[in-house]
């Protein structure tokens, strides 16, 4: 599979002096607005990824454990993009949803992108993902970084599993760290575990990390600058030659 970008490189690409933006939200779903959310969250998704270029990513996740929590990972290219979206009627119509559709529960966390990458793939209900939080102690933070980095890269060019791979760090508190991954399925994911540069990682590492916590998810609407378009089975394909959506539920 070809990788497509690093959003690192394509935002610098959209403006050199812009700093991307990356957001992680935790919302509490309204009991029995799980479908009415996703939905939301779908139209906000497509049609931003459709119409604003400064768009690069959006994700719907939603906790294993807990039907009634859910994630969303948000990239833009800069401060610009982010309040381009924030006007959009998209946005606006998911806003005015919220009281129906969510609960009070309501946490944002600003990071600092990392590294993102992702390549073409076809969506579908066996591909697994990962979201794990993960604090290194002050000390080994760029050191950690650095290895990390070098890491992730060479997973994504050497793995045709793996579709997706993404970390920052929480602005407010950068030695917490939030790491996001796409594979293909569950064989994939414990092949990359494998593989030498993980083993590598994990051998560099293991003295750097001070606590680890890996989130049960899946994935319901996810939108990356791509090259094809994909909804539920049961509706018409969608397609633009720049973005990806995935509906699973």
């Amino acid at each position: 599979m070809k990788k497509i970008m690093t959003a690192l490189a394509l935002s610098a690409s959209l403006s050199v002096q812009a700093a991307p933006i990356m957001n992680f939200f935790e919302l509490g779903i309204a009991e029995g607005q799980n479908t009415a959310y996703y939905q939301v969250a779908q139209h906000n998704i497509q049609t931003s990824i459709k119409n604003e270029k400064g768009t690069l990513a959006m994700i719907a996740l939603q906790f294993q454990n807990n039907p009634q929590l859910g994630y969303m990972l948000e990239l833009y290219a800069d401060e610009a993009a982010y309040q381009i979206h924030k006007k959009s009627p998209q946005y606006q119509y998911f806003l005015q949803e919220s009281p129906k559709i969510l609960t009070d529960h309501k946490k944002f966390t600003p990071l600092t992108l990392q590294f993102w990458a992702d390549k073409t793939f076809t969506p579908s209900k066996i591909m697994q993902t990962n979201l794990v939080k993960v604090r290194i102690k002050p000390e080994y933070q760029s050191e950690f970084a650095q290895i990390v980095k070098n890491e992730m890269q060479i997973a994504m060019d050497k793995e045709n599993g793996i579709w997706l791979m993404a970390a920052g760090t929480e602005k407010n508190d950068p030695n917490h760290w939030l790491f996001f991954e796409i594979y293909a399925d569950a064989k994939a994911y414990e092949q990359h575990r494998q593989t030498p540069h993980f083993q590598e990682y994990l051998s560099k590492t293991a003295q750097m990390v001070e606590e680890k916590e890996m989130l049960k998810v899946k994935a319901e609407v996810v939108g990356t600058r791509a090259v094809f378009a994909i909804k539920r089975p049961s509706e018409n394909i969608f397609s633009t030659p720049l973005s990806i959506f995935l509906l699973l539920i």
